[in-house]
């Protein structure tokens, strides 16, 4: 066998690795459960298809060009999709009007506890050393109220709104404002508890912290009804809001792109500062994120100025860090 037919063996079973999170993406990423997992291995997918294309080209020839397809549909999803902020509307006005808004600067930390193992004392100097205004903290227990407290989060953090419950389904907020509870999510399994701030000088914000079921272990369709009921009781907020938490989704499903549709931003896209791409999963010991499942969503009225990827002790998900401004 030639050294072209070698290498160009080698590349088709690159690519034949990358197909099946490609079309599990193009079908959207919807139950059954199989689907919904291959389409979130579509950032993954980008290694086998680049490989592909680079052994084909150098060994090949023109077979690169057609295994060049795949690649570039799988690299073109995981760009950060070009919005116009309200940055740009507000310098707008500014231009005509001569007059700036007033301006509201949230810095918002969101955290999956794992079960409330995540190290209290590292969350503390996060909050600290980032002046941290709203903690919103999914698999909350009470033990992890009690570690969290006994760290010094309510020195920094007064005001909370908590729902602590084992295992995975306790979800808690802290705020540096005090907070007005407000309904949470309905029909979720896990706590999804909502409340609304109002800073001096600033206008109200809605607070929304989320942990969906993850699609796995036959769970998928409840997943994609857990997606549905945040997008509508999302939709019914008037004024800004922020949703922060553990999604167990990303761009790569339908059920997530249609919430960002509903009217939201994805702070880890529409930000100037990110650490792209900004995978958050799994981060356990030295494994390397290779999805992005937690996340700080935005409504559109919202101008978005930081975003990173905080590593937490003892979980296995980064936390996301987002400065985010109101006018």
């Amino acid at each position: 066998m030639g050294h072209g037919v070698t290498g160009l063996v080698v590349a088709l079973i690159f690519t034949a690795l990358a197909l099946p999170p490609l079309l599990a993406r193009l079908v959207g990423g919807h139950p059954p459960t199989r689907i919904t997992q291959l389409a979130a291995l579509a950032p993954v997918a980008v290694v086998p298809a680049t490989a592909a294309v680079i052994i084909a080209a150098a060994t090949a020839g023109w077979p690169a060009v057609l295994l060049a397809v795949p690649a570039v549909i799988l690299w073109v999803w995981q760009l950060p999709p070009r919005q116009r902020t309200s940055h740009q509307a507000a310098a707008g006005f500014s231009r005509e009007s001569g007059a700036a808004p007033p301006v509201l600067s949230l810095r918002l930390l969101t955290v999956n506890a794992l079960g409330g193992a995540a190290d209290p004392e590292a969350i503390l100097r996060t909050v600290r050393s980032h002046n941290v205004d709203v903690l919103a903290v999914q698999e909350l227990t009470l033990q992890m109220v009690g570690r969290l407290a006994a760290a010094g989060l309510g020195q920094l953090l007064p005001f909370s709104h908590l729902d602590p419950r084992p295992a995975s389904a306790g979800t808690g907020l802290w705020a540096r404002w005090p907070l007005t509870p407000l309904p949470p999510v309905p029909g979720l399994i896990a706590a999804a508890p909502r409340a609304r701030i109002d800073p001096l000088g600033g206008r109200p914000v809605t607070l929304t912290a989320v942990h969906p079921l993850a699609p796995t272990h036959r769970h998928a369709a409840t997943w994609q009804r857990e997606l549905a009921l945040i997008r509508q009781t999302l939709a019914e907020v008037d004024g800004p809001q922020v949703v922060a938490g553990d999604f167990n989704a990303s761009r790569d499903h339908r059920p997530f792109r249609d919430l960002l549709a509903a009217g939201l931003l994805d702070c880890a896209d529409s930000s100037p500062r990110r650490s792209w791409p900004g995978f958050t999963w799994p981060a356990a010991g030295r494994m390397l994120p290779v999805m992005r499942l937690d996340h700080v969503l935005v409504s559109r009225t919202a101008t978005v100025r930081m975003t990173r990827a905080i590593r937490v002790p003892r979980t296995d998900h980064h936390g996301v860090l987002a400065v985010i401004e109101f006018t």
